[in-house]
């Protein structure tokens, strides 16, 4: 292809028709696909047998329809000219997916630049009409493919349709653009010219668990039981009158409920039935399903102490306490986390130390990134296993993290989990984003996984529509990063001008594996009073660190310090003090906001 076509390609760009639709009903799905053949294996491979499966053996189990379908069903989507298209697959990834050989696509000489990492191009043609793409692989790859249409002919404008599924997007292949949806980190560095101004279709990275037959199968080291376990306090309503209970058992309890009275009462003052619905991972080869429960308790005073236990059925767990929130200003604190992911043994510790050092806090918030694989079970047994004796008693604010959202249904794994608000963005689904306030603070919590734009006139409705003294937004991806290459422009476009515009004083975010506080920030630029500006600060709670490049925004950073921080509104409603501590307990950063 000569370079005089890509003028054509940028203009037919500029009016490119993209129509998002659901799987069409007569093709075959490649979800129900898998499904079959992960029941297969485990029906015939021996467990220690299937956890050391390769790509060669799995593949043996492979009808040729299967073969098909995973080849050509997993990305779809129609042009109207006939097209070249290249997948673009990073060099690292050892296996080749079957269908690239099957297929006769050809591996060409290209090499695309993305994020400091080599790409190989794979090319062919196709007649206008229809167009599948397979699986990125059996085995998980921390990169997804991407691909680039081209017309054919030159002067050919084109058109792209139909797109499955429908969260792909499609963009200009050139310098800077990233090359996945919702994602400002992968950014395309070095394009041949022979691709420059192609029309790039963006990957979603979480995708890469879709279809994972190596490394999937797995055990649990902490295996449901008919005794309720993973016990978690959320609000799903008003903090000050309701608490919302969760907590798991084997597939044996199927009828179970909480009941509850105020503390140091003699008699509960009601049980209330559980809502009970199975929970499901077929890699798991020792637990298959689990079943989840959940009950909400309502017409609770506010600021009052209280007790509830749970039932399997036959008896009851101990009472255990719990505290509404406060139906009017007073003085609280709350701890914030980042990542913990990975290292969940380290990071009870250090949830150990905070439950030690800070008893009074209130309750616990997370920005993100809970667990490493959040549609794998045995890491959420872990994290409920290393928080055991916690959350029962404090109640979790978690916000999604890259890491939750994963595959084709998403956080869906992260959503049985916890029962949350409602009420958030209309344009997401409900509970990726809510709100609630407790005291005189209101936190929102938003999801920088979905779509940043969509949820920002619910954002601006929060704020705007907000009586509260202290305003903290939570989210994973930050706004501004302790490496700046990380930040996540849309964040910065859509909504850091409605926290200086509505004057959010703290903005808790995960993702960068370190730690950052910058100099409150108004406008992009640094100013010289909180009252001017929001702070940003971005945590790691876990073991996995990244370094820092000293950005101009940072005010206090580290590196390789897994921390939790203490946020405390004192006696008079008007000043906070921040301190972070590391997991011995000491002291690493603080500082104090007052207002007027």
């Amino acid at each position: 292809m000569r370079k005089k076509h890509f003028a054509v390609i940028v203009i037919a760009l500029t009016t490119l028709s993209l129509n998002v639709w659901a799987h069409p009903s007569d093709a075959p799905s490649v979800h129900d696909t898998m499904a079959t053949i992960i029941e297969r294996l485990k029906k015939n491979i021996p467990v220690e047998e299937l956890k050391t499966l390769t790509t060669e053996q799995a593949e043996t189990f492979l009808t040729e329809e299967e073969r098909e379908i995973l080849g050509t069903a997993y990305w779809m989507f129609e042009v109207d000219v006939p097209v070249t298209v290249s997948i673009i697959r990073h060099t690292g990834q050892a296996e080749i997916p079957h269908w690239l050989i099957e297929q006769e696509w050809e591996k060409t000489n290209y090499i695309v630049k993305n994020d400091g990492e080599d790409y190989e191009v794979w090319q062919k043609n196709f007649d206008a009409g229809h167009i599948g793409l397979g699986t990125n692989g059996f085995r998980r790859h921390w990169r997804h493919y991407y691909v680039a249409v081209q017309p054919q002919e030159d002067g050919d404008d084109l058109k792209i349709t139909n797109m499955y599924p429908g969260q792909h997007r499609v963009k200009e292949m050139t310098e800077g653009v990233s090359t996945f949806v919702y994602d400002s980190e992968y950014l395309l560095e070095d394009v041949p010219a022979e691709l420059e101004g192609a029309a790039l279709i963006q990957s979603v990275e979480s995708r890469v668990y879709e279809t994972l037959l190596v490394d999937v199968f797995r055990t649990t080291p902490y295996p449901a039981s008919p005794s309720p376990d993973q016990i978690v306090l959320t609000w799903s309503d008003d903090p000050a009158t309701t608490q919302t209970v969760q907590w798991r058992t084997d597939t044996s309890v199927t009828a179970t409920a909480v009941r509850y009275r105020e503390a140091g009462g003699s008699t509960a003052n009601g049980i209330v039935p559980a809502v009970t619905e199975p929970l499901e991972d077929k890699g798991l080869v020792n637990d298959t399903i689990c079943h989840r429960h959940t009950a909400t308790l309502t017409d609770l005073q506010p600021g009052t102490q209280y007790e509830y236990g749970v039932t399997d059925g036959d008896g009851w767990t101990e009472w255990i306490p719990f505290e509404t929130a406060p139906g009017r200003a007073v003085p609280f604190k709350f701890i914030y986390m980042g990542d913990a992911q990975n290292g969940l043994d380290t990071w009870g510790i250090l949830l150990d130390k905070a439950w030690e050092q800070e008893p009074d806090v209130k309750f616990y918030v997370m920005a993100g990134d809970l667990v490493n694989r959040g549609i794998q079970r045995d890491d959420w047994d872990s994290f409920w296993h290393n928080a055991s004796g916690h959350y029962d008693r404090k109640q979790l604010v978690p916000a999604i993290g890259n890491h939750e959202d994963q595959g084709e249904d998403g956080p869906w794994m992260y959503l049985d989990m916890f029962d949350l608000p409602d009420n958030g963005s209309p344009a997401i689904t409900n509970e990726r984003s809510y709100s609630f306030n407790y005291g005189n603070a209101q936190f929102i919590i938003l999801d920088t996984n979905a779509d940043i734009a969509a949820q920002t006139p619910w954002l601006e409705g929060q704020l705007a529509n907000s009586a509260a003294t202290w305003k903290f937004v939570v989210y994973h991806h930050p706004a501004y990063s302790s490496a700046p290459r990380r930040d996540n422009q849309s964040v910065r476009k859509y909504w850091t001008p409605l926290f200086d515009k509505y004057h959010v004083d703290v903005a808790l975010q995960g993702h960068d594996h370190g730690y950052l506080r910058t100099f409150p920030i108004y406008d992009e630029k640094k100013v010289e009073t909180h009252e001017d500006g929001t702070v940003y600060v971005v945590s790691v709670s876990g073991t996995k660190f990244y370094d820092q490049e000293d950005p101009w925004y940072e005010e206090f950073g580290m590196t390789k310090v897994a921390t939790y921080q203490v946020l405390d509104i004192t006696i008079d409603g008007a000043t906070m003090t921040y301190k972070a501590y590391d997991i011995e307990g000491e002291l690493r950063d603080e500082f104090v906001i007052k207002k007027k």
